[in-house]
């Protein structure tokens, strides 16, 4: 399938949960026109066993995701509920010490094939955030438009005792509001 595009961002502080339960998020958001891109990385442990001079076993499994995320607009608002900074004095926004929260993060992306659209909703259940570099250039004689990304560390959750270690879900539809839906429901928006 051709990726032909992605919207919907949506993100809820994590609260507690997935140590065998489910997971509780609380304030939960969705925001039209931000996504510009994502990209979602498995990171697998990839270990290969020999013996008598050839490999006899291996082990692929999955340790982690690692997500990055392209914005149109690094609001106070986002920057307060993925990376944790703090309202100063006279409008000020500190960026502390202090680390990132968790939060479960999740977005839209539409396909097509042989003219049939579909919509993938991914789901992120523990993503911990940190700004990347922050730079701007001149004008000069045209406009190159910049953005700012963040990158995310995503964790392991278990949803249920002695169920599997879940990083993200998704889930494909060929209506839209299905997977709006699903996302909200992730998110804990009504």
């Amino acid at each position: 399938m051709a990726k032909i595009g992605i919207k919907g961002l949506v993100y809820a502080p994590y609260s507690s949960g997935g140590d065998g339960s489910s997971i509780v998020y609380t304030g939960g958001a969705q925001l039209a026109d931000y996504m510009i891109r994502a990209d979602l990385t498995e990171n697998r442990d990839d270990v290969k066993f020999y013996a008598d001079d050839h490999q006899i076993d291996a082990e692929n499994e999955m340790t982690g995701v690692s997500i990055s995320l392209e914005l149109s607009n690094m609001t106070d608002a986002l920057e307060k509920a993925l990376l944790g900074y703090t309202d100063g004095t006279g409008g000020e926004l500190n960026a502390t010490s202090k680390d990132s929260p968790f939060v479960g993060v999740g977005f839209t992306r539409k396909e097509r094939f042989k003219g049939s659209v579909t919509y993938h909703g991914y789901w992120i259940y523990k993503v911990q955030f940190s700004k990347d570099s922050d730079s701007t250039q001149t004008k000069g004689e045209s406009i190159d438009f910049q953005t700012e990304s963040l990158t995310g560390n995503g964790m392991g959750v278990q949803l249920s005792a002695g169920g599997d270690v879940i990083y993200y879900s998704h889930i494909r539809n060929t209506v839209e509001s299905s997977v709006t839906a699903w996302l909200k429901g992730k998110a804990g928006i009504s």
